[in-house]
């Protein structure tokens, strides 16, 4: 925009208005009055559209949700967006004292003492306030996570965190209890930590999954994803273990009952279920849906537009779809039946150089 204006002061400015004193060529423009409200416009539309934005979708498809980025992913979530409010305070009002001093006090003739207070050092006080303000929250934070939250991390250090989604035909086995507000939610029951290591093989999850349950039976186990975790030395492996019949789980000691798929959308919807099995079930079903619409470049595989396909829980052990490819994700987001698809297609192959 300052470039456009500089662009348009150097050829043309209408001599008259240059006479008239309404444009000053040697003061084009005032980089707050420019600064400030796109600041406010972008950082409201980063805000509303919060997880929708591409960079933040690509970090969830390769890294999985905050959710599943333990304590640290959750601050950085949450820090990200109170960042937002108060650069979106701030700009918001730098743009109406600006302008409000520009129409009613500014003369465009040159910088006086008063030009300088309001559209320089203004800006400046505010920045290093907030810099004062971000750095007194975040010793804070700090103080609470070393005291806190550093020696339960400190337990899984160069660890990995396996967890199995046990399944009945269209059922889900769940576990709920405890007295704090996240163990009262319900939650698979299977989940272990072992030493750390990049890959877990079938054996490596049959022998943990058999350690949970504490019986002889063979599960019948299929991987599902990974989540990196941003760290070399934490990662987290998901597995769905699928049972023939519900009492196969009988004398395992696995404390828990069986939830029909009405009753986990019902409890999905009001937040009953933990965190991390949330981001599991959101994942699997975008996945799933994607999968039985489009194919992997995002076209339809049905000539009816806006399709959407039935989800069972069953569909998650039979259909034959990798759900560690992030590009289903992107294909849920991004295909043929989004606007503008094949320009975006275009844009990301050619001026990108990304592949689909």
């Amino acid at each position: 925009m300052m470039v456009a204006i500089n662009f348009y002061c150097l050829h043309f400015v209408d001599h008259a208005l240059l006479e008239s004193g309404v444009v000053n060529i040697n003061i084009p423009y005032i980089t707050v009055l420019i600064i400030a409200p796109v600041t406010f416009i972008v950082s409201t539309v980063a805000y509303f559209r919060n997880n929708s934005l591409s960079v933040c979708f690509e970090c969830h498809a390769h890294f999985g949700r905050s959710n599943e980025r333990g304590f640290l992913g959750k601050i950085f979530s949450r820090e990200g967006r109170f960042q937002l409010r108060m650069l979106m305070l701030a700009s918001l009002i730098i743009s109406v004292y600006a302008w409000a001093y520009y129409f009613w006090r500014y003369s465009n003739v040159n910088y006086n003492s008063a030009d300088i207070f309001f559209y320089i050092w203004i800006p400046v006080i505010l920045y290093v306030l907030s810099l004062v303000n971000l750095g007194i929250r975040y010793v804070s934070i700090d103080a609470f996570y070393r005291k806190n939250i550093a020696g339960e991390a400190n337990d899984h250090v160069s660890s990995t965190l396996i967890r199995y989604i046990i399944l009945c035909g269209d059922n889900m086995f769940l576990h709920i209890g405890g007295t704090d507000d996240l163990e009262t939610k319900a939650d698979t029951p299977a989940q272990s930590y072992i030493l750390y290591r990049e890959r877990v093989s079938e054996y490596d999850a049959i022998n943990t999954f058999s350690g949970i349950v504490g019986n002889a039976f063979r599960p019948n186990l299929r991987f599902l994803y990974e989540n990196s975790n941003f760290h070399i030395d934490c990662n987290i492996f998901h597995y769905i273990c699928v049972l023939d019949s519900a009492s196969e789980l009988h004398g395992s000691g696995l404390e828990g009952e069986w939830f029909t798929q009405s009753e986990l959308l019902r409890m999905v919807e009001n937040r009953e279920v933990s965190p991390m099995l949330i981001s599991e079930i959101e994942r699997l079903y975008t996945v799933i849906m994607a999968f039985k619409t489009y194919d992997i470049s995002g076209r339809r595989l049905y000539d009816i537009k806006h399709y959407k396909p039935s989800f069972r829980l069953h569909d998650i052990a039979s259909l034959i779809v990798d759900y560690n490819d992030p590009q289903w994700l992107f294909v849920a987001k991004d295909n043929e039946d989004r606007p503008f698809f094949y320009f975006k297609r275009f844009w990301r192959r050619y001026v990108r150089g990304i592949s689909d």
